[in-house]
């Protein structure tokens, strides 16, 4: 019998010789020669409360609601450009938190990054959102997160020029950064005004040249879209996309 310490070692090697031959993302509207100009959008307050009834119908996370509203505005974004979306898919790096919650005061970086291929080629509301519910859990139940750590620890001892060639390596894999990060979920004031939103942009690299941005708070969900504007000059078209993809997702439950 193997050792499960062996075991996990295996699976290891397995993520890690994942990642070095994972292919680059196909090419599509969203990819190309990124210039400096950037464009962004935001959506309006979503329900949390709704996501979390969306989810508690479908069997699926809040998180897998909001990955497959994503997924869905993209897939309508590429079609309005008059693109084809049938096959498609959309590869997202996702930032990891590998924090645990005793050490979330303490300073410095504590991330991996997982890559999730978006399903954008599936046209159907319901078997959009269980495809992405079915690849989330195959990725929590996986090891990638805790090798890309190392990866990326291990970038960060290299020589400049080793590392820039090896993040831009990993970001041609992926066409987007995409993060959901839950904020406070009870008001904060600042100077004793009430703060109504909280709005990020997510960081990008290498030849990334999007970044989808979802925040919750005090009850709320907002998305937010940053973009390279010679490839994406109007990332509203996605936000209203998305806000479209969570009304066809709330029609499932009501």
């Amino acid at each position: 019998l193997v050792r499960s310490r062996g075991l996990g070692d295996v699976y290891k090697r397995q993520e890690l010789a994942n990642l070095a031959l994972m292919s680059p993302d196909p090419d599509t509207v969203l990819k190309g020669k990124l210039g400096v100009a950037k464009s962004v959008a935001w959506s309006k307050p979503l329900s949390l409360a709704d996501i979390k009834r969306i989810g508690k119908a479908t069997g699926a996370t809040v998180n897998d609601v909001l990955m497959a509203a994503a997924t869905a505005a993209l897939r309508s974004y590429i079609e309005g450009r008059g693109e084809s979306a049938a096959g498609v898919e959309v590869r997202a790096a996702i930032p990891v938190n590998l924090r645990p919650p005793d050490r979330t005061g303490e300073l410095g970086n504590n991330f991996a990054l997982v890559f999730l291929s978006l399903p954008v080629g599936i046209s159907g509301t319901r078997a959009r959102l269980a495809e992405v519910k079915r690849r989330m859990d195959a990725l929590k139940d996986s090891s990638q997160a805790m090798v890309a750590y190392g990866i990326l620890q291990a970038l960060g001892r290299m020589p400049g020029p080793i590392e820039s060639q090896a993040v831009q390596f990993f970001a041609s894999k992926a066409t987007t950064v995409l993060t959901n990060v839950p904020g406070p979920q009870q008001p904060l004031y600042f100077t004793g005004s009430p703060i109504e939103k909280i709005l990020f942009w997510v960081p990008q690299s290498g030849r990334l040249g999007m970044g989808i941005s979802i925040f919750s708070y005090n009850g709320t969900v907002t998305l937010g879209v940053a973009t390279d504007t010679g490839l994406v000059p109007d990332p509203h078209r996605i936000v209203a996309g998305f806000h479209s993809a969570f009304a066809d997702l709330l029609a499932l439950v009501e």
